[in-house]
């Protein structure tokens, strides 16, 4: 469902997982995360890390520590990496080391779902005024916009770590419709997280729709007032003629 009483000129994407996803242990978190610490000079091997992260879960099962499932502030996946080093007994657990390892995840061979660019190029033929929002570090941004700079000028690519602010706050919603110069009912935001992304956009941004990318087919019993879902990024052409 869009908002009916202004027509959408704007299109804005999330980017983990929405329109990129890492290309080193893509279904593989420990994987991912053994990766990470390499390039932070963390010499772990994965099984190490696959027992840390186990230790962690029963912890948090047994309501010893706090554990998000889906971390979205730089603060709170640092205290994730905080408690993961802690069972591996690392002698450093100092924020800087912790704020190291949330940017590295940005330098991790970074690749495009392949519905993206033919999307974005359709988007463009309709002269729909496109944009980035994300929850990410600093450092995803030349990522960005190497990868989709020919359709989306880095004006038009909102990062948390750099507005201070992290989705679903109303403040980075505004932000990101500020900066591709449109008012927030006539935006749509498209993002793989519905509560975070598309709701978070709608009813905390105030924008005019909100569209889950649902890529794993997880659906949902019933959807909230404003967000409509999709499987893969071609629907979203559907969506915004109909």
């Amino acid at each position: 469902m869009v908002d009916d009483n202004m027509p959408i000129t704007a299109v804005l994407f999330d980017w983990d997982h929405t329109l990129a996803y890492s290309e080193v242990g893509t279904d593989d978190f420990s994987a991912r995360l053994t990766a990470m610490f390499a390039i932070t000079g963390l010499d772990y091997s994965q099984s190490q890390i696959e027992n840390a992260l186990a230790a962690v879960a029963a912890d948090h099962a047994a309501g010893k520590i706090p554990w998000h499932t889906s971390p979205q502030t730089r603060q709170q996946i640092g205290w994730g990496y905080y408690h993961l080093l802690k069972k591996l007994g690392h002698p450093d657990l100092s924020w800087p080391l912790l704020i190291r390892l949330y940017s590295t995840y940005a330098l991790l061979p970074t690749a495009l779902y392949p519905d993206v660019l033919p999307v974005l190029e359709q988007l463009r033929v309709q002269d729909y005024t496109l944009g980035i929002v994300s929850n990410h570090s600093i450092t995803a941004r030349p990522i960005m916009e190497n990868l989709v700079g020919a359709f989306i000028p880095p004006h038009h690519i909102t990062i948390s770590e750099e507005e201070g602010v992290h989705k679903p706050a109303r403040t980075i919603f505004r932000k990101a419709a500020a900066r591709v110069k449109t008012a927030p009912k006539a935006c749509i935001l498209i993002g793989d997280n519905m509560e975070v992304d598309a709701l978070g956009a709608v009813q905390q941004g105030g924008y005019g729709g909100g569209i889950w990318l649902d890529r794993n087919s997880n659906g949902a019993a019933k959807l909230p007032d404003g967000i409509m879902r999709i499987t893969t990024l071609q629907d979203v052409i559907e969506c915004l003629a109909n």
